[in-house]
Order: structure tokens, then sequence, then C-alpha cells
């Protein structure tokens, strides 16, 4: 289901999403908000056998494949600077630990993204600082193996492969997939690479390839025209459709999105319930964590989130019914796709914004993981007991001792430019 502001909008509906953003901004004093992130800029993640540039990788991308670039720095501290534009009166002038906290995927790009965002976000740790002004921001992980909160199971979870094959063999898929054959095999004749009957990541990596080196100033192939750009992309968007839209997309979301979609959700409630100084928590991530925690919202529209692509969570205090299960709470969203305009807010279908938090609760509910946990087993094979639950922020400041006890969700993983074989 499209969702305003993640792209194919005329300039009249953004005008007047931009207009509305000053409302749910009046709606009430704010009490707690989570950002989820993209990355910044980086190299491409790979190559294939014809790229002219392969021989070069190591001159045009001096800190490795997948790396983020000086671009990918600079996009990350102006995200960092709208943030502390846009929450200069809620947060602290410098960094409290026990107000903010930062979780990152363990992957170079996300965690230096982190590092540079909170160097637009807290002045103290900017680059340029004298050496006894300068404050290093902590930026929270854990091994890839282990992450349980920002990557999803697109290999390890048997229902979810299940599902995957449900859509993947679905007549709209199969006829999609069968009217790219040709163009499959002229891009094996180009490329180098087998693609007809081949996980179609391969061919999302050549279309990451060709968009990283445009973007950093290298020619493309000649045989990679506007038009072939296009339909790797339509590639991309099917690919896409079928890990998060129907059938069963619920259920996907369930393992995947709605994992963090009810972090985030507890998060709050148990700041709120403990009385906790903490306001903000801050997720560095991939494409692929925001393609499914838009799936789960109901709001994915086909579009890919660019470079620091920002999807944000703001809980306010509102004038409601005082029986509803949000009391007098309210949810609004809003997604930062372009640095140049202002952020869009965004409205979860069946709640204009800002919706009040019960009704957020309840709209979400299919899409979050039920209480017993994640159902990951195949459907074809017996139960197994539910895994445990992690921490999900694990501060080690006195006052956080509370937090980091109940904060926990399961989690799983996701993929590339759109390869959810792999973050990107």
């Amino acid at each position: 289901m499209a969702g305003p502001g993640l792209g194919g909008h005329s300039a009249a509906e953004r005008l007047l999403l931009l207009l509305l953003l000053p409302l749910a901004q009046a709606e009430g004093p704010l009490m707690f908000v989570a950002v989820v992130f993209r990355h910044g800029d980086r190299a491409p993640l790979a190559s294939y056998p014809t790229d002219p540039h392969k021989e070069a990788v190591s001159d045009l991308w001096p800190r490795g494949l997948g790396q983020l670039t000086g671009e990918g720095v600079r996009q990350q501290l102006e995200l960092g600077r709208f943030l502390r534009s846009r929450y200069e009166h809620f947060l602290s002038p410098e960094f409290r630990r026990e107000e903010v906290y930062v979780r990152s995927t363990d992957f170079d790009r996300t965690l230096e993204s982190a590092q540079a965002n909170l160097a637009g976000l807290f002045p103290e740790s900017a680059p340029g600082r004298p050496e006894a002004a300068w404050r290093p921001i902590p930026v929270h992980t854990v091994p890839v193996a282990e992450d349980k909160l920002l990557r999803f199971p697109t290999r390890s979870c048997p229902r979810y492969r299940e599902l995957l094959r449900e859509a993947t063999e679905a007549t709209e898929y199969q006829t999609a997939l069968e009217g790219w054959t040709d163009f499959l095999i002229r891009l094996e004749n180009f490329t180098g690479l087998s693609l007809v009957g081949e996980p179609l990541r391969k061919a999302w990596k050549v279309l990451d390839t060709l968009i990283c080196q445009e973007a950093h100033g290298l020619p493309r192939p000649a045989w990679a025209s506007p038009d072939v750009l296009r339909t790797l992309a339509q590639i991309s968007a099917l690919d896409i459709g079928a890990h998060v839209g129907p059938p069963h997309a619920a259920e996907k979301a369930q393992l995947s999105g709605g994992i963090l979609l009810d972090a985030i959700l507890t998060n709050f409630s148990r700041v709120q319930r403990l009385g906790l100084p903490l306001k903000m928590v801050m997720y560095s991530a991939h494409d692929s964590t925001l393609l499914a925690l838009q799936g789960a919202l109901g709001l994915y529209d086909s579009h890919m989130p660019p470079y620091a692509a920002c999807l944000g969570f703001e809980f306010r205090r509102r004038q409601g019914d005082l029986g509803d299960r949000g009391g007098n709470v309210s949810v609004s969203l809003f997604y930062r796709n372009d640095s140049a305009g202002r952020p869009l807010p965004l409205s979860l279908p069946g709640c204009p914004s800002p919706c009040p938090l019960g009704r957020f609760h309840q709209l979400t509910a299919p899409a979050r993981p039920p209480e017993h946990g994640i159902p990951c087993h195949s459907l074809r094979e017996p139960a197994r007991h539910a895994a445990a639950a992690v921490p999900l922020l694990a501060g080690t400041v006195a006052v956080l001792a509370a937090l980091s006890l109940g904060l926990g969700v399961l989690a799983w993983r996701p993929g590339c430019l759109r390869a959810w074989g792999g973050p990107v």
C-alpha cells in the first residue's frame, strides 16, 4: 500500500503534505523519538566479470568495496544536523547517555554512518573540535550472526522461506519474470554472469554497481542504457514486493520489519512505565531494514530508500480518550528521503496522523510478532520452542539498567540494493 512521502506524488500533493507537517508537530510535547536510517553513500558491493572498471577497484575505492565514502559521511553529517534542528528543544545540547541510545548493525558503513550522524547531532563529537573538547559518542552493536534486531530471516527461517516461495511461485510473479527472460539472456552476454534461473540478486548487484559507479563520475558501459537500468529497477521492485507484500504480508512482517516496529513500541512503553530518562533511540541500518519496516507499516510503495533516508517515530502527549490503550499519547511518522526538502509526514493506513497510540497498536498488531515468540517454524514441520528474547538496549549506566532488563524483542535479517541475501 502506498504511503505519502515515499515517492510518486504530484507537486500539489507534496505541497499539501508539507503544509500538514506543522499541524502534526503542534500536536503536543514530545515524549520519545525513534529514528531508523540507512547508511550514507558507499562503494559498490561487488563487480561483475566484464566490468570495465574492475581492474581499477583498489584505486577507485581505496577503502574497499561496500565501504562508506566521503559523500556518505557528508550525508550523515547533514542528517545529524537536521535531527539537531528538529529536536533542539527536546534533547540536551550535549550528549547524555541516559537520553540517547544508538544501535547499528555490525558493518563498517553503518557504524561509521552512526558516528558521522552523531557528529552532526552533537557538536562535541564533530570533526575539527579542539582535542580537549572532542568527545566520542558510543555506538552499540552485536556480531552479525547474533543480530536479532536489525537483520531479518531470509535464510534461517523455514516459515519465511515458505511464504517467499509462495509469492515467487504466484502467477503474477512468474508472468513478470518470464517477460524478462530475453532481457536477462542479453544481460548475461553483457556482464558475463549467469542470470536466467539464478537468484535475481545477481541482477540487482549489477544495478547497484552501475548506480554507484555513475554516482562517482564513472561512465556506464554502452549497453547500460536508461532502459536497462529501469528494467533492473523493475526486477528489484518485483522482488521487494515478494518479500514485504502479499500474499500473507502481515505474517511476513511478523518475521521481519514487524520485529523492529514492536521493539520501538515496547521501548516507549517501558520507558514510560519505568520513568526512565531515555528520549531517543537511533538505529543505523540498511535499505532492507527500512523496506521491511515500511512493509510492516503498510507504507511500502515500490520506491527504494536512498542513502541516509530516515524514518522517524514521534510519540507526543495529546488530548484524547484516556480510556484508550494509548492514553493521551499519539504517534506521528515522518520520512526524510531528500536532504533538500522538508521531511514528509506519513499516515498509518486507517489512522490519519497523528494517530492515537492505542489505535496505532491495534492497527499494527497483525504485523508484529505474537507474544509467544517469533513464529518461524514451518507449517510442514512440528513447532519448535520460541526463541528467547534478546536485550534490545543494553546501556552501561545505572539509570538504564532497568531498561536493559526488559527491552528485548527478537529480530532477524534482510538484504541489498535489493538483494535480500545480504544488507546494503
